[in-house]
C-alpha cells in the first residue's frame, strides 16, 4: 500500500503503491449524500460524522489507507503520488475530507465560516483604514516562513492529528515542511539547570494563547485561552505557538513574570535554533499527517504567492463531544 522512502527519526516519507480505482468517485458519492452544501468546498463537521465515518471504511481502498497510515506508528508521515492531483477542487477536498474522517473527526477552523479543509495561502493586505496591530494574522494567510507551532493551542482542546495536502508546493526553493518531535525539545532543555528549572515551569504554569483574529468571534475581538506548554497525562504532550504566547502576555501582563519570560525565551531559542528537524520541500500531490500533540510544525521561508495547500485538524474525540469552538458544541 504504501513504499518507505525515507525514514527520519519517528517521521517517514513513503510513496503511494496502489490504484483507487473506482473507489475514488465511490468516495465523493458518498461524501455528497451527506453533504447538501459542501462550504464552499470546505466542508463542516458532519452532525453524523460516526455513521458516516462507518460508510466511509467500508469503501476497500480508503479503508486499506487508513490501515496501512495506523500501522506505521509514525509521529509523521509523508505520502508522496497520492493521485488527487487531476481531481477538480470538490472531489478532492471531498477525498481529503474522507481521509481526515478515516484517521478521527476533522473540525473547523475557525468560529464563523465553520470549515473543515483550510486553504493554506497568501491572502490580500489588510484593507485601508484596518487596524493592523489589532488583527492578529496566521501563519496560513501570508507568505515567508512560519515558527514552529502546534494547531489550535489557543482552544480548550487542540486536536490529536493534522494533514496537510500540497496543491501547489513553492516554486521559489523555498517554503519547506519542517516538523520537531517534542522529546527532542524536552532532551535539549534537560541538558542545562535553566532548561530544567524552564520544563519545571511550564508543566505547570498556565500561559495566555491569544487567538489569530481570522479564527476569533470577531476580528476585533481579543480572545486568548490559559494552558501551561507542557503536560503529562496521558503521555508527555505539548501546545505551542510563540506569537500567540506573547500576544497573550500583551493583554495579560500581569503574567509576565521574569522567570516565565526567561522560561518562555529559552524554549523558543531551542525549538527554532537548535532541536533537531524534518526538513523537506515536499512535491505536489503529497500528504503530510502530523501528530499534533507531540510534534512542531512550521515551514521555511518562501515568497511565491501561488504555494498552496489545504490543511484539515483532526480530533480523536468526536465533535460532538468536544469542548471549544473548533467543534460543533459551544464553549
Amino acid at each position: 500500500m504504501l513504499t518507505s522512502i525515507e525514514q527520519s527519526g519517528k517521521i517517514s516519507i513513503v510513496k503511494r503503491n496502489f490504484s483507487w480505482g473506482e473507489d475514488l468517485d465511490a468516495i465523493h458519492a458518498l461524501v455528497a449524500q451527506h453533504f447538501d452544501d459542501f462550504n464552499g468546498n470546505g466542508f463542516y463537521p458532519h452532525p453524523d460524522e460516526e455513521a458516516l465515518r462507518r460508510k466511509l471504511l467500508a469503501i476497500p481502498t480508503l479503508q486499506r489507507l487508513a490501515q496501512a497510515m495506523a500501522q506505521r506508528k509514525a509521529r509523521g508521515l509523508a505520502i508522496t503520488g497520492l493521485g488527487l492531483d487531476g481531481l477538480d477542487e470538490a472531489r478532492r477536498n471531498a477525498v481529503l475530507y474522507a481521509i481526515a474522517l478515516s484517521q478521527g473527526y476533522p473540525t473547523s477552523t475557525d468560529q464563523r465560516t465553520r470549515r473543515v479543509a483550510w486553504d493554506v495561502r497568501a491572502r490580500s493586505a489588510a484593507a485601508p483604514g484596518e487596524a493592523a496591530q489589532a488583527r492578529f494574522v496566521t501563519f496560513s494567510e501570508r507568505v515567508g516562513g512560519a515558527d514552529m507551532h502546534t494547531d489550535s493551542s489557543f482552544y480548550p482542546m487542540p486536536e490529536e492529528q493534522f494533514l496537510l495536502y500540497v496543491v501547489n508546493a513553492a516554486r521559489c526553493n523555498g517554503g519547506a515542511s519542517l516538523l520537531i518531535d517534542i522529546e527532542d525539545i524536552v532532551a535539549e532543555l534537560n541538558k542545562t539547570s535553566a532548561g530544567r528549572d524552564a520544563y519545571r515551569l511550564l508543566c505547570t504554569q498556565p500561559v495566555p494563547f491569544r487567538v489569530p483574529s481570522v479564527y476569533a468571534a470577531s476580528e476585533q475581538q481579543v480572545e486568548y485561552h490559559l494552558a501551561p506548554v507542557f503536560t503529562l497525562e496521558g503521555g508527555l504532550a505539548m501546545r505551542w505557538r510563540y506569537d500567540s504566547i506573547v500576544k497573550g502576555l500583551a493583554a495579560r501582563p500581569d503574567l509576565a513574570t521574569p522567570q516565565l519570560s526567561a522560561a518562555l525565551e529559552l524554549l523558543n531559542d531551542i525549538v527554532e535554533r537548535r532541536a533537531p528537524r524534518f526538513d523537506r520541500c515536499l512535491p505536489d500531490d503529497t500528504l503530510l499527517w502530523a501528530d499534533n500533540h507531540r510534534t512542531l510544525h512550521g515551514r521555511a521561508g518562501y515568497t511565491d504567492p501561488a504555494r498552496h495547500l489545504i490543511r484539515i485538524r483532526i480530533s480523536n474525540t468526536p465533535n460532538a463531544r468536544r469542548i471549544g469552538p473548533s467543534g460543533i458544541s459551544a464553549d
